[in-house]
């Protein structure tokens, strides 16, 4: 019965062609395959580990945080809502455990003393804390397959806002919340009964809508690349669902389960908010997951299977960036970045990465250093034949490899030295600068893939 399962997915999930469908059908077909590929990132263990790993940090981190945070809210007048707005967070563990756990923390902050702890033990704190955005950065990267990190003043601003920042604009938010709902104007409304009623559901859905705007937040900036705004929506709007969905679900089982408090005693309260932690970091990671989907929805259709370049394409796409990054340098445009280019191609960030990367190392290209590493020629295009570039490309080692040496065959040698040669006699000396530049005949020496090139206007805006 399970390979019936397994060849009816493949025959029409991923093998049929929906692309003449309804608009219902492809949206229903879009969403199975999300979901599916969501379940097999849940399954292959690496969404659970990130998960785990936060866990941790959470625990090492949550007092210095609290206490951060406690006191930037103090500057504001409004740290007395931190204590009803933590039990209104820890309400699915129980009453009883979120009032014992909101008391324990509180009272944690307020004998946190920066005296008494020392250089050694404040430097320990403020490492906890930016330990855990660290972790989450890395999370969100690598479900967004990025390897590259951001710089260490990107993280520092980065980190600083929303340790600060994020705290002051959710407990404002609570508290502007709470003025209206009791203002006098308010009061009247809501003996109007149709009035009324909206207003009462509006207030019950607040919080809700709450969580998904600090979701799509966290989904659109977080990750170290450009994360579409529609896509970070529909993540934040999913992890909203299902956070809500398992604050109700927790909660009914946690009020069943007395048994456990007489196994372990008073360590059934750190259990279940463990518990609850790691759920917690689960439902962020997989609605992450479906933002990334989202945007790229040829990775989804692909049934998840990695994009490979042939040689061919890989010498292709080489000289069609060369084309594009000269291009924009000469006519003295903003510089693309990683994103930019990853969207003309609509291809994922990490895809053109390497293509990128072995450029740099090659020479040809060099890396500008700022929020978001920008491309510039690493030589001069106009000295720099193509032939030259397909040549280092051709022969580039990596760093810390080793090539074995080739067994001497005259006639393979006589083979790539004809290549070579016949490939620098077709090409006729064209150099970079003319490739960049070029309107047709120098073009049409180089097979260029066929994708959308990427627009000047969103380029120079970057």
């Amino acid at each position: 019965m399970l390979e019936t399962l397994k060849d009816l997915e493949q025959r029409y999930l991923w093998d049929r062609n929906w692309s003449d469908a309804p608009a219902w059908q492809r949206v229903g077909i879009g969403v199975a395959r999300t979901l599916l590929l969501v379940v097999r990132d849940v399954i292959g263990g690496d969404l659970t580990l990130r998960a785990m790993s936060l866990v941790y940090t959470t625990l090492l981190s949550l007092v210095p945080l609290l206490a951060l945070s406690f006191s930037i809210l103090k500057g504001f007048g409004v740290q007395n809502q931190l204590n009803d707005t933590l039990r209104t967070a820890l309400e699915p563990l129980g009453e009883q455990k979120a009032i014992e756990l909101t008391e324990n923390l509180i009272t944690f902050v307020n004998n946190m003393n920066v005296g008494v702890l020392g250089a050694v033990g404040l430097i320990f704190l403020i490492y906890t804390v930016v330990s855990l955005m660290q972790k989450i950065e890395a999370a969100f990267n690598h479900v967004w397959r990025i390897h590259i990190p951001r710089t260490f003043g990107e993280r520092f601003t980065t980190f600083i806002s929303a340790i600060t920042i994020g705290p002051l604009l959710i407990f404002a938010a609570i508290a502007l919340t709470g003025t209206v709902m009791s203002t006098t104007v308010m009061s009247r409304l809501q003996e109007i009964p149709m009035v009324g009623s909206l207003i009462e559901t509006a207030a019950r859905l607040l919080p809700f809508g709450l969580v998904i705007i600090a979701f799509t937040f966290l989904y659109a900036f977080i990750p170290n690349t450009r994360v579409q705004l529609k896509a970070a929506l529909v993540g934040g709007a999913v992890a909203g669902v299902l956070w809500e969905l398992l604050s109700f679900g927790f909660a009914s089982y946690a009020s069943g389960t007395s048994n456990y408090q007489l196994v372990y005693a008073t360590f059934a309260t750190a259990i279940f908010f463990m518990i609850w932690l790691y759920l917690n970091w689960m439902i962020l990671l997989i609605g992450a997951s479906i933002a990334f989907y989202r945007q790229h929805p040829a990775i989804v259709a692909t049934g998840l299977k990695e994009i490979h370049f042939s040689a061919e394409q890989s010498s292709a796409y080489a000289l069609s960036l060369l084309t594009k990054i000269g291009r924009r340098y000469y006519e003295k445009l903003a510089p693309l970045s990683l994103d930019e280019l990853a969207s003309g191609y609509h291809l994922p960030v990490h895809v053109l990465e390497t293509s990128l990367s072995r450029l740099v190392n090659v020479g040809i290209l060099a890396e500008v250093e700022g929020a978001r590493p920008q491309y510039v020629p690493g030589i001069p295009f106009d000295t720099t034949s193509v032939a030259e570039v397909l040549e280092r490309l051709t022969t580039f080692q990596p760093a810390n490899t080793y090539a074995p040496p080739l067994i001497a065959e005259p006639n393979i040698e006589a083979i790539i030295h004809a290549n070579r040669t016949a490939r620098e006699e077709a090409l006729a000396g064209l150099t970079l600068k003319q490739l960049a530049l070029a309107a047709g005949s120098a073009v049409s020496t180089t097979e260029e893939p066929e994708v959308e090139p990427v627009d000047q206007a969103d380029g120079a805006s970057g």
